[in-house]
């Protein structure tokens, strides 16, 4: 009833009209909230580099183990018969010299990229699995294998246009009034 008329009672005072509203900052309270969100900036960085830093190390155990695995395979292959080291090959080892048919240009077929999924990145479901590498730049190294196309070397930096300067003699051209 009172509502209606324009004014209210203290009971009847809604619930956001008692909120206390918020107050400026003083620089000092601004200062501190900038310190702890520096703070935990610095803590998940840190946390990030320790992340890194085991990756890492686990990746130079898995190359150092499969450069152990890669001179066991050579000293088999010295040790066994001339002729049955090419058909006894693992079908990740692959030589890609016997599988090239000629060779066009001069420089060396490019080395394959190694396609390497780290423990972090890997899923539960091999659905959600993301392929790794480039299917255009398999496709054209596969290419260059064939001897389809000819080998090159990647260029890294494109040649510029050479610019030439030329000095122009127009402010040499002008006359002093007054003479002739």
């Amino acid at each position: 009833e009172s509502a209606w008329e324009g004014f209210e009672s203290e009971a009847e005072v809604a619930e956001w009209l008692k909120k206390k509203r918020p107050e400026r900052k003083t620089p000092a309270e601004k200062n501190k909230g900038k310190r702890r969100k520096e703070a935990a900036r610095q803590l998940k960085w840190a946390a990030q580099m320790k992340k890194k830093d085991k990756q890492a190390r686990q990746v130079e155990t898995i190359a150092k183990q499969v450069e152990r695995e890669a001179k066991a395979r050579a000293r088999a292959a010295n040790t066994a018969p001339a002729g049955q080291n090419a058909e006894d090959s693992e079908e990740g080892d692959i030589n890609y010299q016997l599988l090239r048919r000629r060779k066009f240009g001069k420089h060396s077929l490019p080395e394959p990229p190694l396609e390497l999924v780290l423990p972090d990145e890997l899923r539960d479901s091999l659905r959600l699995l993301k392929p790794e590498g480039n299917a255009l730049s398999d496709r054209f190294r596969n290419i260059m294998l064939r001897g389809k196309i000819e080998t090159r070397k990647p260029i890294t930096q494109p040649r510029k246009k050479r610019r030439t300067l030329t000095e122009k003699w127009t402010y040499k051209d002008f006359t002093v009034p007054g003479k002739v």
